[in-house]
């Protein structure tokens, strides 16, 4: 038998989003889930200078921004893991993020000093909180938060929050590439870091998980030997430079898996499958020389295509 099939693809948080839901008379699930991802685009975008992000941009180190529970919830959960990874992730990158995204734009190396410069504004700790009166600053000026690499992830698993209480229990939900599944066990493809986004190289048999994947396949150039991409290590200033090229984890929280997958590039892939046990999260690993790792708990599970 044919399984019913209804679609809703839309743009936010800088992708397309796809929500497939394997039901009929699901449309007024799939718009309010639509709204709501849409509602948070307009909250947390970095690149809208009226959103609560980037007022609090704007701001920095000038005053204090009144924000909504949603965007003071998910800085403080950026926060969280940040302390948990000792600073490898870090939403106060964004002025070193943006200096790399225009040198590999252009093809060229920073000037002397911009790196440093970055640097001095990349620190947590300087995100000041008051829960008490709903308001985010950051300490100095020129900082500025980036939550593309947590954002996605809270989305999606609102859009599951929402389809659950609507009583849609099979579903598909993909925000750009961080997935999850409800119902029925499904094949979720993993992303080739050789090739051009969509290419897949295995797929995971997987039942009620959320997916997500970081690599250093999207943008970047090669210099004096070295590639030079968008990922960059909050520590040095400088581009990730890791055996790992690809990294998929699967676990119950999408948001958790968006902010674990950029860190476990960084850490590399022994100290990152020690790490992501204590999360409950499993992994494919891709190396530089082409070679597939898998955690204990996804054995099996992986096919190539």
């Amino acid at each position: 038998m044919v399984q019913t099939q209804v679609r809703k693809i839309f743009l936010a948080l800088g992708t397309v989003n796809t929500l497939t839901v394997f039901s009929d008379g699901c449309e007024d699930a799939l718009d309010r889930a639509r709204d709501r991802v849409t509602e948070l685009h307009k909250k947390l975008s970095a690149f809208d200078s009226e959103s609560e992000i980037g007022r609090i941009n704007k701001n920095a180190g000038k005053a204090a921004v009144k924000v909504s529970s949603d965007t003071l919830r998910l800085i403080e959960s950026a926060v969280s893991y940040s302390k948990q990874t000792n600073g490898l992730f870090d939403i106060t990158i964004n002025p070193l993020s943006m200096l790399w995204k225009n040198a590999v734009r252009r093809h060229s190396l920073p000037e002397n000093g911009e790196v440093e410069a970055k640097l001095s504004l990349t620190n947590y700790r300087d995100i000041l909180i008051d829960r008490e009166s709903g308001t985010v600053m950051l300490k100095k000026e020129g900082q500025a938060l980036d939550l593309g690499a947590i954002a996605k992830g809270f989305a999606a698993d609102e859009v599951k929050r929402i389809f659950l209480e609507e009583n849609i229990n099979e579903a598909i939900i993909n925000l750009g590439g961080t997935v999850i599944t409800l119902g029925e066990s499904r094949k979720i493809g993993i992303q080739n870091p050789f090739e051009k986004t969509g290419a897949a190289f295995a797929s995971l048999d997987l039942q009620d998980k959320a997916v997500v994947s970081s690599g250093l396949y999207e943008q970047g150039f090669e210099k004096n030997g070295r590639f030079y991409h968008h990922i960059v290590h909050p520590k040095t200033g400088y581009p990730v430079n890791s055996e790992i090229i690809g990294v998929t984890l699967t676990g119950d929280s999408a948001e958790e898996l968006d902010a674990l997958s950029t860190t476990a590039l960084m850490m590399g892939m022994t100290a990152a499958a020690g790490f992501l046990k204590l999360f409950g999260a499993e992994a494919v690993f891709v190396t530089r020389d082409r070679k597939i790792y898998t955690t204990d708990g996804l054995k099996g599970l992986l096919e190539f295509v």
